[in-house]
C-alpha cells in the first residue's frame, strides 16, 4: 500500500500512527474512531476503568512492537497519540 497523508514522509508516517491509535483506543473504548477527539479526557469523558486501561496498554504495546504507555503522563486522547509517535520516532533513530 503506497499513499501520502502528509506533506513528507515523516509527516505521512506520524499521521498514519496517529490514526492507527485512533482504532486502537476507539477499540478499547467500544465507539466509532470519529467521535474521539483529541481533548477528550480519559477518566471525565470515558470514565475508563483500569481494566480498561490494561486492555488499552496491551493494545497499544501489541500494535507498536511492544510500546509501553506512561500513563502518569496521559490524560487525554492526545496524551496517547503523543506518545506513540514520539516513542516511534525515536526507536527509528
Amino acid at each position: 500500500m503506497c499513499g501520502k497523508m502528509g506533506n513528507n514522509e515523516i509527516d505521512s508516517m506520524q499521521n498514519m500512527m496517529a490514526m492507527s491509535a485512533y482504532f486502537v483506543i476507539a477499540d478499547v473504548l467500544d465507539i466509532d474512531a470519529m467521535e474521539l477527539e483529541d481533548q477528550q479526557d480519559l477518566e471525565r469523558d470515558f470514565h475508563l476503568t483500569e481494566k480498561e486501561r490494561q486492555l488499552l496498554s496491551d493494545s497499544i504495546e501489541d500494535m507498536f512492537n511492544g510500546l509501553t504507555l506512561d500513563f502518569s503522563k496521559i490524560h487525554q486522547i492526545k496524551d496517547i497519540v503523543d506518545q506513540v509517535i514520539s516513542q516511534s520516532v525515536n526507536t527509528l533513530h
